[in-house]
């Protein structure tokens, strides 16, 4: 034995590109202060099509998250795991804990509601291949945004200032995370006071800064 030190080994590893959906895992992750590695995957290169990158992820998206033996996609699914991996950071109510239930309840709402009309606003082209109707498409998710945001903001000025209340988590996160694909929208979400409000607390969070360092972009830039 050589006595050296042995190099610490990443407890997870964290496929990204620049603003994508890993925003929320990315800044889980700080906030909860454990050990992790980034590993860029460029989509404008095509990265996320590589046989290497395909072999642990087959959708060709990020981000995915390797865990010992364990591979897991789907933002919501690793922003879970992740809090569950970790009580102690305190980021979502355990079960039997006041809140769980809107807890679960949001985070299934953002993934399945609310980023699915981002999605069609932001790739259009993956669903329809007329430019005329994907116009119609944006025009129409755009409106349904609309809603959406108000309907929050209207919760938020009731309970908030976070969507559980008093209490901060990892829904406040990922809501802050699907905020920011809205800024070259015609009403963004901080267009919106209590969602504003929102928006304000989470980014002034150290982890949300240090992710957004880390992935070299800023809440109006044009990456994601």
């Amino acid at each position: 034995m050589s006595g050296e030190p042995e190099e610490a080994v990443p407890l997870y590893r964290l496929y990204w590109d620049r603003g994508s959906a890993n925003m929320a895992p990315h800044a889980i992750l700080r906030e909860i202060g454990c050990l992790f590695e980034l590993v860029r995957v460029d989509i404008s290169k095509s990265e996320n099509r590589a046989p290497s990158y395909l072999a642990i992820n087959p959708n060709h998206r990020v981000p995915t998250l390797v865990h010992g033996g364990r591979v897991l996609y789907e933002s919501a699914a690793i922003v879970l795991y992740l809090c569950e991996s970790h009580p102690e950071a305190g980021l979502m109510p355990l079960p039997g804990e006041a809140g769980r239930h809107l807890f679960l309840q949001w985070l299934v709402y953002f993934t399945n509601t609310l980023q699915e009309d981002l999605q069609h606003w932001w790739h259009a082209d993956n669903y329809l291949d007329l430019e005329a109707s994907r116009h119609d498409m944006k025009t129409v998710s755009e409106r349904r945004l609309a809603d959406i945001f108000s309907r929050l903001d209207s919760t938020l000025g009731e309970a908030g200032p976070y969507m559980l209340g008093q209490r901060f988590s990892a829904a406040d996160i990922f809501l802050t995370m699907l905020c920011r694909w809205t800024r070259q929208m015609q009403t963004p979400a901080t267009s919106y006071p209590n969602l504003n409000r929102l928006i304000g607390l989470v980014t002034a969070r150290p982890a949300w800064v240090a992710m957004m360092d880390a992935e070299g972009i800023n809440w109006n830039g044009p990456l994601a």
